[in-house]
């Protein structure tokens, strides 16, 4: 599939939370998040985002639940294209395959939707997603934060069929396929980073195993673990380094609604593409696919 006629980076997740406002000073004290209050009660949090491009006005938005709806729940994703007709090619290739989009958000969530022309549609697992036109930056300048990640880099999705949804993204976004764990997992790539999106099994309902940030590097985990200790908030999950992707990990989790975050740094880049083949494991290979290092995860993170 020609470059030009695919996504170009994954650009924000939406997700409903118990205490939209709780889980933003979660963000914004324990990892250095910028977060903004919108109308209607839903909150924004950004970081800088990609190197020489202005930070994007959010990578992660945040919505209230439904009355006694516990923990994090997906709303959906959103994807940037260059232009309206990259959207065309996306539209085209998407009715191929029998799925209804439209731009004017009818049938589909609104709180997907981005400032700019794009178009809404769900894949086979019910994920929804938004592909469009990079929306407005975040107005003003960043203050310095020292925990703050760099930028949103993949979510982990949980869903009925992986196959069905890596399919999907594959070959109506443009998606390419990184590496592989028997059928249950499936890692993928805009570019040349390891993978933007992680497809895993899960219920009927899809959701989000984890939203992966990407930080500075090895000496950013003293800074923010130190920060976040001092506040009373625990990592759930490392340090360690990841088989698939290779790159370093930690997780933590925030208080009020069990969102999981990963702080990862040093992921795998894959520049030839023509000679690259993706590596397939086991399930069985769990004590090198999940943490080359060891230990193996707590209980929480298998949920």
């Amino acid at each position: 599939m020609s470059t030009l006629s695919r996504v170009t980076r994954l650009a924000a997740v939406a997700v409903c939370v118990p205490d939209p406002g709780a889980t933003a000073a979660f963000l914004s004290d324990g990892l250095g998040f910028a977060v903004a209050r919108r109308s209607g009660g839903s909150w924004h949090a950004t970081c800088p985002g990609e190197y020489a491009l202005p930070a994007p006005a959010s990578m992660l938005d945040l919505h209230a639940s439904e009355a006694a709806a516990p923990g994090a729940a997906l709303v959906g994703l959103r994807f940037d294209v260059d232009d309206e007709a990259v959207l065309g090619m996306l539209r085209q290739r998407l009715a191929e395959r029998g799925v209804v989009s439209g731009g004017d958000g009818s049938g589909f969530d609104t709180r997907l939707a981005g400032a700019g022309p794009g178009i809404g549609f769900r894949d086979p697992n019910g994920v929804a997603v938004w592909c469009g036109t990079a929306g407005p930056p975040f107005e003003g300048e960043l203050p310095p934060a020292p925990a703050r990640p760099r930028r949103l880099g993949h979510v982990n999705l949980t869903v009925a069929d992986p196959a069905a949804s890596a399919r999907f993204f594959s070959e109506a976004l443009g998606l390419r396929l990184s590496e592989q764990i028997g059928e249950a997992f499936y890692f993928l790539r805009v570019g040349p980073e390891h993978h933007n999106l992680g497809i895993r099994t899960g219920g009927a309902q899809p959701g989000a195993h984890h939203l992966g940030f990407e930080v500075h590097g090895w000496e950013s985990y003293r800074v923010v673990c130190d920060h976040l200790a001092a506040l009373g908030h625990k990592v759930e999950y490392g340090p360690g380094r990841h088989g698939p992707g290779r790159n370093l990990f930690v997780y933590v989790r925030d208080p009020s609604s069990g969102l999981r975050i990963e702080l990862y740094s040093d992921m795998a880049h894959i520049h030839d593409e023509a000679r690259y083949v993706p590596p397939r494991w086991q399930l069985s290979d769990r004590s090198n696919t999940v943490n080359r290092w060891g230990p193996g995860p707590p209980e929480s993170f298998l949920e």
